[in-house]
């Protein structure tokens, strides 16, 4: 089973110092939203957002939008192989089921994520799509170790060891029911903060210029998918 974590994942709602600015009010007016009901966004909400801590970071739905799209719907999500988790700054954890289609179209898909942070879970009721949960990180992780008789966490970091797509392909582990978790940096700049940084036992990086959240998600998916022989597993159950 692979598992994947998008870290500190810059979607949030617009916080209460930005509230009652006029590119924000503005923004609601055209929404028919309240300001504190919609989500951060660089794209509209830039102006103002250097009036708030580690500003460069937050905002950023897009990343975790294309991240999203490059996981679910694959052949490997498909054959019951990937879980997807969104770690948010404050330290909560997005859990999303696999069977979840995102929507094609970014302005639903961040109106989806307004209504989640709003009452915690999508959709209010059935079955749940996506849902804030109780974990922090840590306790995701050590959930998912309880889960498995080996796991192998790894993170995506430019400082880590140079990996080719060949030498991850041969990291991975020989059994599917060995678990592998990959933490992967969903904010537009700056580092890993430490806390994040200490959970994870081996920086792996995977090109010598900076690569995109989606595209390490991409490259990581179908280096495992290949390990696995993914497809042909799906072939042959047809």
């Amino acid at each position: 089973m692979l598992h994947i974590i998008l870290l500190e994942c810059g979607i949030e709602l617009v916080p209460s110092e930005l509230t009652a600015l006029k590119p924000v009010q503005k923004h609601a007016g055209r929404r028919k939203k309240r300001p504190n009901d919609l989500l951060l966004d660089q794209s509209y909400h830039g102006m103002v957002m250097p009036r708030l801590e580690d500003h460069e970071r937050r905002g950023r739905p897009d990343i975790v939008y294309l991240s999203l799209h490059s996981l679910l719907e694959t052949p490997l999500c498909k054959h019951d192989g990937l879980r997807v988790y969104l770690h948010l700054r404050d330290g909560r954890i997005i859990r999303v089921n696999p069977k979840v289609r995102i929507p094609r179209n970014q302005e639903r898909f961040n109106g989806l994520i307004e209504q989640l942070l709003s009452i915690g879970k999508v959709p209010p009721t059935g079955d749940i799509l996506l849902e804030v949960t109780d974990h922090t990180l840590s306790s995701l992780l050590s959930e998912i170790k309880k889960s498995s008789t080996s796991v192998e966490c790894f993170l995506a970091d430019e400082s880590g060891s140079d990996t080719t797509f060949s030498q991850l392909v041969e990291i991975f582990p020989v059994e599917l029911d060995q678990s592998v978790v990959f933490g992967i940096g969903a904010f537009p700049h700056g580092e890993f903060s430490s806390s994040v940084r200490s959970l994870f036992e081996t920086p792996l990086c995977f090109d010598n210029g900076v690569m995109m959240a989606w595209h390490v998600c991409a490259e990581i998916l179908w280096a495992y998918s290949k390990k696995f022989e993914i497809i042909r597993k799906r072939y042959d159950t047809d």
